[in-house]
């Protein structure tokens, strides 16, 4: 899925807060380079959130030509992640432990096991498959409002958990509720957001 091609899950939000300069090439690309997907296929690294090119999504050059189009400003989040089974990190560290054993004639003490476990997660981890989720997003600057194309509370709280760290801005998740009251007169908006609630009794 994703604002290209193919079905769209779409989730709206409202920039809350006026950028704290004008959205400058300068400004948007020192922002976006600064928290830039970081690659860890060679590291031994668990998760790995940053922004990639909305057009390339191995690129992290972010030039005009790259995040403008038109009225729109367009990037994807890229998580990669990867996990290693309890029971695969057992084994490899039982045979870490018995090559210790061999080699020195004794068990390892704590901190000897601790540096172990490390050891042996870090080269497994090295070692284990990296899976890759995108998630676009397009900022409709002009109508203050950003869509990402992605749903679920965890990629949302992924997706805002990075534009917090980029732009600082303030974003408020737009939901039937909150677009029907925009649809209403000023005076009516007022009326409702006044009102108490007061019990309804059925009998």
């Amino acid at each position: 899925m994703g604002l290209i091609k193919g079905s769209l899950s779409l989730t709206r939000y409202r920039v809350k807060e006026e950028p704290p300069e004008t959205l400058t090439d300068e400004y948007l690309s020192e922002r976006l380079l600064k928290n830039s997907f970081i690659d860890i296929e060679d590291a031994p690294e668990e998760k790995s959130l940053g922004w990639v090119e909305f057009l390339n999504h191995l690129g992290t050059n972010f030039n005009p030509a790259t995040y403008r189009f038109g009225g729109l400003l367009v990037f994807t989040l890229r998580l990669d992640t990867r996990s290693l089974p309890g029971r695969t990190v057992a084994r490899y560290y039982a045979l870490r432990e018995a090559r210790y054993l061999a080699k020195t004639g004794r068990r390892p003490n704590s901190l000897a096991k601790k540096e172990l476990k490390e050891a042996v997660r870090s080269d497994l981890m090295r070692r284990a498959l990296v899976n890759t989720e995108l998630m676009e997003a397009a900022w409709l600057y002009q109508e203050n409002e950003v869509w990402l194309a992605a749903t679920g509370t965890r990629r949302r709280e992924s997706f805002e958990d990075l534009w917090s760290r980029t732009f600082g801005l303030a974003l408020q998740m737009l939901v039937p509720p909150t677009l029907g009251l925009e649809l209403l007169a000023p005076e009516l908006q007022k009326a409702l957001l006044d009102s108490k609630s007061s019990p309804i009794w059925i009998g």
